[in-house]
């Protein structure tokens, strides 16, 4: 990446845009959705889940239920870290040099990327609680391999965007 030492960079309130609150709430909104659905089912689900799943969606290792918290976990991880490192966009890898005069756009471009793929992990992590609980409970046969390929393509397709706003912005 070409660019200057994060000391060197000016460092600049960004506030919140409205945009952004909501792209909070909604990173928020797929935390909890990982979450209730286990406290919905929990009593209902095996000692047994799914915890993998095969190319075509089918099952293929198993572990004790409590394994499903996993998801949630990372999900909150990643809601944490994202969150508290959004606050630093003084401190991102750009792919261009920082001056006085684009370092406002930069970093709201920078805290932008963060935001948004915060909110699209926590609903593919989501997504992925919610479709183990299907295929455990017997709902459906096989794991939605189409959607959660969907969202991957989402994510790289966010990062893509970014990196076009970030060079156009230089």
């Amino acid at each position: 990446m070409t660019g200057n030492a994060p000391n060197q960079r000016p460092v600049i309130s960004l506030g919140l845009s409205p945009v952004v609150v909501v792209v909070e709430v909604l990173a928020a909104i797929g935390l909890l959705l990982a979450v209730l659905p286990i406290v919905k089912f929990w009593a209902v689900l095996p000692d047994r889940i799914p915890i993998h799943f095969g190319l075509g969606g089918l099952p293929d290792a198993w572990a004790d239920k409590v394994t499903i918290w996993m998801m949630p976990a990372v999900a909150a991880i990643i809601f944490a870290v994202l969150t508290a490192v959004s606050r630093y966009p003084h401190t991102f890898n750009y792919p261009i040099a920082i001056t006085s005069e684009n370092a406002r756009r930069q970093y709201l471009l920078g805290r932008g990327l963060l935001v948004w793929l915060k909110a699209e992990i926590c609903w593919l992590l989501a997504f992925v609680v919610r479709q183990q609980i299907l295929v455990t409970l017997g709902n459906v046969q096989r794991f939605s391999v189409e959607l959660v390929l969907g969202i991957i393509v989402l994510i790289f397709a966010t990062v893509g965007v970014y990196l076009l706003k970030a060079y156009l912005a230089r």
